[in-house]
């Protein structure tokens, strides 16, 4: 493992143990009995307080390969409306020694609209701005990362099949995400529609909701899963998908998670490998210092008392 990776998962060992406080904390998407835990190549249909640290994504391509170690702060400004920033650091591999540098800060305002508990349906609107020009200008100037910005008004939405009556189905839950991605310059780079969807199964919901088995607790703490995104640009050309099976380990503070990249299509065969993500996630909820990490700026609710 590079050391810039090394680096990374050190200090996100580092910043769990030094926050990580004495009592349990929640994933904040909470909708009935339902949690939607924090997906890896998608955003969750809410908002609150949380903190990843580090996102490792390695792909292979045709001529190389690339890993990037992110980070995203989460930040709620009330209790439903938040803010995020994240950035990527990205190393180029090649036969020589690749190129190396930050990408492009990409921040995101988003509200949390009222859940209907019954159903366990959770859902979110926000905008996502790619900030250009705040990234590397070695990597801008070889094309490797974004020179034109854009903004991307996004719904996102999640539901937990609780209110079946099938024991089998209820731990199961989907989310989804539809941005309009609007370019800066479309004559530089096209506009597109982005879309992303996952298929999740809550061993936490099943032990808690429905039967506990006879499993080791460790067990009862997974989320298998199965996550699809694709960009489609508006130029008529192919999409480009990728398909990311994976499992998520949810303890009380903390999550990590690790999912495969797996080209969907074959425009995306050529351009990449079968790569990973591997991320470790803070819920900030209940930490020491939690009057700074976990609360919101405003305790109030734009829609009124929550759900």
């Amino acid at each position: 493992m590079h050391s810039t990776v090394m680096r990374a998962v050190s200090t996100a060992a580092f910043v769990a143990f030094f926050l990580i406080a004495r009592g349990a904390a929640e994933a904040h998407v909470v909708c009935g009995d339902r949690v939607f835990p924090a997906t890896l190549i998608m955003d969750d249909p809410g908002v609150g307080n949380e903190f990843s640290l580090p996102t490792i994504q390695h792909i292979p391509t045709p001529s190389s390969q690339m890993t990037s170690t992110g980070y995203e702060w989460d930040k709620s400004i009330t209790q439903d409306l938040g803010f995020a920033v994240n950035g990527d650091y990205i190393q180029q591999g090649n036969p020589a020694p690749g190129q190396s540098g930050w990408d492009n800060v990409t921040v995101t305002l988003k509200d949390e609209l009222p859940c209907i508990p019954k159903h366990e349906i959770a859902w979110s609107i926000g905008v996502v701005q790619e900030i250009v020009g705040t990234g590397s200008k070695q990597l801008s100037s070889a094309g490797a990362i974004d020179t034109v910005g854009s903004t991307a008004p996004t719904f996102y939405i999640g539901k937990g099949l609780g209110d079946l009556g099938s024991q089998f189905l209820r731990p199961f839950a989907v989310t989804g995400e539809v941005s309009r991605v609007f370019s800066d310059s479309p004559m530089l780079n096209p506009n597109a529609w982005a879309y992303s969807a996952s298929l999740q199964y809550s061993m936490p919901y099943q032990m808690q909701h429905i039967k506990a088995l006879n499993v080791p607790r460790w067990v009862g703490r997974l989320v298998p899963l199965v996550e699809y995104s694709a960009t489609n640009v508006d130029n008529g050309g192919p999409p480009t998908a990728v398909y990311a099976p994976g499992i998520l380990y949810m303890a009380n503070t903390w999550q990590v998670g690790l999912e495969a990249l797996m080209p969907a299509n074959s425009t995306t065969r050529m351009q990449q490998g079968v790569g990973y993500v591997l991320q470790f996630h803070l819920f900030l909820d209940d930490f020491a210092y939690k009057d700074f990490f976990g609360k919101p700026i405003i305790d109030k609710n734009l829609w009124g008392e929550r759900q």
